[in-house]
């Protein structure tokens, strides 16, 4: 069995996890309109950075805070995570 074939835009990461390649800004967008299903983006306050990998090969990190709005909701805890999951920074 040979390696996997991967997009040219994923970068391989341990065994099983492969994670697309994007700027910053592009994943900055990337946030807002998958925050925005859940609000304006007035709700809320996101604070997005770059850093060393972490133990699953994440190189970014973002903190999302509701400051509008239903702030009994949790619906949307799971973005970040999710985004982590998919993504790298080049």
């Amino acid at each position: 069995m040979g390696s996997p074939t991967l997009h040219p835009g994923y970068r391989f990461i341990g065994t099983f996890v492969a994670r697309s390649l994007i700027d910053i800004v592009t994943l900055d967008l990337r946030i807002e309109e998958e925050i925005s299903k859940y609000g304006t983006l007035k709700d809320f306050h996101i604070v997005l950075w770059r850093q060393d990998p972490d133990t699953t090969g994440c190189n970014w990190n973002a903190h999302i805070e509701r400051i509008r709005g239903s702030l009994t909701d949790s619906s949307w805890w799971d973005v970040i995570p999710q985004m982590r999951e998919r993504f790298n920074l080049r």
